[in-house]
């Protein structure tokens, strides 16, 4: 293998292992193989390309070819001969695009790897193949092609919560030193057998110069990481937030592990005497319960929360990211609620009702997508007042068992239904309570209805606390315990049964006082969430209503098969409401109706239109995207030709020495663009007299003794005289410098400058000195 098909493997091994960041992205790693035949093409094209000489310019468009013909040949249909496509083909692609696009703006990632997905995908991975090639192994620039490997980047840290995580960027990271390295001993073995000190003339060196380089790439990548961690302006934690959880690498350095509110759950139920935590103002008549966070990995050994991400963007005084699930046409009242906190002075989690849309709080406090809970890294609620607005959902059984079908292959479906080795008595018991069940309401209520006090279940604070496998077969059997263990059995239960469920910790409703609601600790409580396509997380709560606080019966989960506001019944909390504000209670069906048919049908618009302008938003940002990596990359080309342009104009005016001066840099920065750079200490005489050896026709080698003879003057002589035709002698050297150099090398002089390149590092490498001498 020669050096420069050695290159093109190398790059194609380092797009790969830069693919793999979308992990984030992509659900699985079924996706990998299909991607990475895209890369491999796009080598195989490449170093075929080069083997059959083909024009540099022309290679891209070869792998563009064989990146079209791969793509048609996995994902196309109706084929000629099984390979060439026909307008059938053309069609079917299309109508994956389309798809995939319509999937972009409705799932959240991790997004299943369907057709459309996966084109675009190979697509895009192929293109930043070709760009890492074509710079890598045509233009001799592997620093360059970083460019376009960090752009696989861009994708998953944009839209992943979690970020790429520590295995993907060391791969990647990996890749690109091993593509610098061996581009750069390329590069070396052009110049000759490289020696360093302490060998003898005949012994090269066989480690100097790839070492370096890949000791340099690993430095600066080391730094690259290392200097915004230990900023605090750009993460929430800082370097220290390394080491608070454990050794580094165990989780994304941008995360945030905050403490179980399950294991404070208990200390409040068990107070001898009530504290009061919480002064809430809302108008909502009724309202639901306050929600601190969410539990939704269960990993055997209990219920956890989620790793929450600490981004900046996800400050909640940027905005509340509409997570809800809550479709257009789903009944909703908006809730204005202001809280003032009173004994909750340790927390972390901000309470706030379930779907919020805005929140108006002091302090850094932040919107977890995944959990829905509102945290902060660095403050605590002590002495907060907050105001947030917030949408309640108007269930009832009618609008429940109507749902959507859940789809099994959905992701979020997917992550909140999962179990590893769950106990068999318990999924029996599961089956036989669905059993006949028709719709996932109809399942998720005989659930909740199996906990009643007509199978024996008690409410005791006196059983030992434990969310775990074992302990949950255990409150099944003894029928004793409070709200934890309640929720947890009800949502491991419901996940066994196929709904998508979580446990959620918060408060109760409260106490009515003087047109607000004083939330204490015996209010503290957890219930299960049920995941309802259109609907969102829908609340039910098996534990006794008597059990704990204000937490009375759900009207959608208890009302039987009528809906609710069929019924006259009320909890004794309704009761409370009523008594407190008959006339506004009364009055409130008839005033909002009309308010709420017509915010059903503008939100229902606004459904309509997200699809389209999240498809020209991502049109947008990768448009802007491809136009700042083609200003980047076109930067030294440009810089290029402004400095000969502004040579080549002071040779007919001004001072005769800075002009022999100009046309002679010219000629030097020309022979450096053409891998010919002058030798340490050569004279112009000496170089040109080297230069018109070497195959210069007559034209050429009077112009260069023309510029020669110019440059000497300009050096040495006490006077200096202006030389008339130094415009032209330039470009007729330019002319014949090019024309003996390969196309190859004539394309990165134009493109890609050498001489550009290296006066922007020596200004760069200056910089430290300059900054010593002011």
């Amino acid at each position: 293998m020669n050096r420069r098909t050695y290159v093109s493997a190398v790059a194609g091994v380092a797009t790969l292992l830069c693919a793999t960041s979308l992990r984030g992205v992509l659900e699985g790693w079924s996706w990998l193989p299909v991607v990475g035949g895209g890369v491999v093409v796009v080598t195989l094209a490449g170093i075929g390309a080069r083997a059959l000489r083909t024009p540099s310019w022309l290679q891209p468009v070869v792998g563009a070819l064989a990146v079209l013909l791969y793509t048609t040949i996995v994902f196309g249909h109706d084929r000629f001969l099984g390979v060439i496509p026909t307008p059938a083909t053309i069609v079917g692609l299309r109508a994956d695009v389309s798809n995939a696009f319509a999937d972009i703006a409705e799932l959240a990632a991790p997004v299943p790897a369907r057709p459309g997905i996966l084109l675009l995908t190979v697509g895009g991975v192929g293109l930043v193949a070709i760009l890492v090639d074509v710079l890598a192994s045509v233009l001799g620039r592997a620093a360059l092609a970083g460019l376009p490997l960090l752009g696989l980047y861009t994708v998953p840290v944009a839209v992943d919560r979690d970020g790429i995580g520590w295995l993907p960027f060391t791969l990647g990271a990996a890749g690109f030193c091993w593509l610098l390295a061996a581009e750069h001993g390329t590069t070396i073995r052009r110049w000759g057998r490289p020696f360093h000190a302490g060998t003898t003339g005949t012994e090269p060196s066989r480690t100097g110069g790839s070492l370096v380089a890949g000791r340099l790439a690993i430095f600066g990548i080391v730094l690259a990481v290392l200097i915004p961690a230990g900023v605090p302006a750009l993460s929430a934690e800082g370097l220290h937030s390394l080491f608070e959880n454990g050794l580094p690498g165990s989780g994304s350095g941008r995360t945030v592990t905050a403490i179980n509110p399950v294991t404070q759950l208990r200390g409040q139920l068990t107070r001898d005497e009530p504290v009061d935590l919480l002064r809430v103002r809302t108008n909502d008549q009724q309202p639901f319960y306050l929600r601190l966070a969410t539990l939704e990995n269960f990993t055997g050994n209990g219920w956890t929360l989620r790793d929450m991400t600490a981004k900046q963007e996800a400050r909640v005084r940027r905005g509340v990211p509409n997570v809800s699930g809550i479709s257009g046409g789903t009944p909703t009242l908006s809730q204005e609620t202001s809280v003032e906190v009173l004994g909750l002075t340790q927390s972390r989690y901000l309470p706030v009702y379930s779907n919020p849309t805005s929140i108006d709080v002091d302090g850094d406090w932040r919107f977890d997508r995944g959990s829905e809970a509102v945290f902060s890294t660095a403050d605590t609620t002590k002495g907060l007042r907050y105001r947030f607005e917030s949408r309640r959902v108007q269930y009832s059984p009618g609008l429940l068992r109507d749902a959507a079908k859940l789809n099994a292959g959905d992701s979020t479906v997917k992550r909140y239904t999962e179990l590893k080795n769950p106990d068999a008595s318990v999924k029996q018991q599961v089956n036989a309570l669905v059993a006949g069940k028709s719709t996932e309401y109809d399942k998720a209520v005989a659930i909740n209805n199996f906990f009643s006090k007509e199978n024996g279940f008690e409410y005791d604070l006196q059983t030992a606390a434990g969310t775990s496998e074992s302990a949950i077969v255990s409150f099944l059997d003894n029928r004793r315990g409070y709200c934890e263990q309640y929720a947890s059995a009800m949502a491991y239960m419901a996940r066994l049964a196929g709904l998508p469920a979580r446990v959620a910790i918060g408060f109760g409703y409260g106490t009515p006082q003087d047109g607000s609601w004083l939330i204490t600790s015996h209010d503290a409580h957890a219930w299960v969430e049920i995941m309802f396509p259109g609907i969102g997380w829908v609340p039910f709560d098996p534990t006794p209503p008597s059990g704990t606080g204000n937490t009375g019966d759900l009207s959608w989960v208890n009302g039987g098969a009528s809906d609710p506001g069929e019924s006259t019944e009320q909890t004794p909390v309704e009761e409370e409401q009523a008594a407190a504000a008959p006339t506004e209670e009364a009055a409130a069906p008839e005033a909002r109706e009309p308010l709420d048919a017509d915010a059903a049908a503008g939100k229902k618009e606004d459904e309509k239109s997200r699809p389209l302008l999240s498809l020209i938003l991502l049109i947008l940002a990768w448009a802007f995207g491809v136009l700042a990596v083609v200003a980047l990359v076109m930067t030294p080309a440009i810089v290029r030709h402004w400095v000969r342009a502004k040579r080549l104009a002071s040779l007919n005016h001004g001072d005769p020495a800075a002009a022999a001066h100009a046309a002679w840099d010219e000629v030097i920065d020309t022979l450096v663009d053409l891998d010919g750079p002058a030798e340490a200490g050569e004279t112009p005489r000496g170089l040109s007299q080297r230069l018109r050896a070497d195959g210069f026709d007559e034209s050429a080698q009077g112009a260069l003794r023309l510029l020669a003879s110019a440059e000497e003057q300009a050096r040495y002589a006490p006077r200096v005289h202006a030389v008339p035709g130094l415009a032209q002698a330039v470009v007729t050297v330019r002319a014949a410098l090019h024309q003996r150099s390969p196309k190859g090398r004539r394309f990165r002089a134009e493109f890609v400058p050498a001489s550009t390149l290296e006066r922007a590092g020596s200004a760069v490498r200056s910089l430290p000195s300059k900054a010593r001498r002011q």
